[in-house]
């Protein structure tokens, strides 16, 4: 007789590491098997699915808290380097400067350089730079006459800027 195969694996290996060896006896049920020993498969499988689920609830808590606090931490930090550059900026000013800065989600030395380059206005400067290709170290090349890092700044989208340096055969990328 054929045994019995169940589609939840834990029921299966509960199935066969409880079934008679012997081939020729009578294929029980994995719920009379589990009667004869005086086992509640059900309610220790439930038990080990509950305890599965919290634990991959606690641990995408717990990676959203980190992911929520490396955030905070670098828009602290990015507030801190806002307000030793443009000290003119005060309160919600700096705080929207600052979460800005924190979605491009730079590294502290590199937030630090690109505010260098494109002032503190410029996080989405930045981010359009580095969606586009167009390393940090080429604000300073000049391109028909004016510096990337102006043409940015004067509001010249990123894409048109990178379009113009292959029209000129320069490379804006490291």
């Amino acid at each position: 007789m054929a045994r019995p195969r169940f589609t939840d694996p834990a029921l299966q290996a509960a199935y066969d590491y409880l079934a008679p060896a012997d081939t020729s006896a009578p294929a029980d049920t994995a719920e009379a098997i589990a009667a004869r020993e005086g086992l509640d498969l059900v309610a220790d499988l439930a038990a080990v699915r509950r305890r599965t689920a919290r634990t991959a609830r606690t641990a995408a808590t717990r990676q959203q808290t980190t992911r929520r606090d490396d955030r905070r931490s670098l828009q602290t930090l990015a507030f801190t380097m806002l307000s030793r550059q443009a000290m003119r900026l005060r309160g919600p000013e700096l705080r929207s400067r600052a979460q800005a800065w924190a979605r491009v989600g730079l590294w502290p030395q590199e937030m630090e350089a690109w505010i260098g380059a494109v002032g503190v206005d410029g996080a989405a400067i930045a981010r359009d730079c580095r969606t586009a290709g167009i390393a940090l170290s080429a604000m300073n090349v000049s391109l028909d006459g004016r510096r990337v890092k102006e043409r940015l700044r004067g509001g010249e989208p990123a894409f048109s800027v990178l379009a113009r340096a292959a029209a000129c055969g320069r490379s804006l990328s490291d």
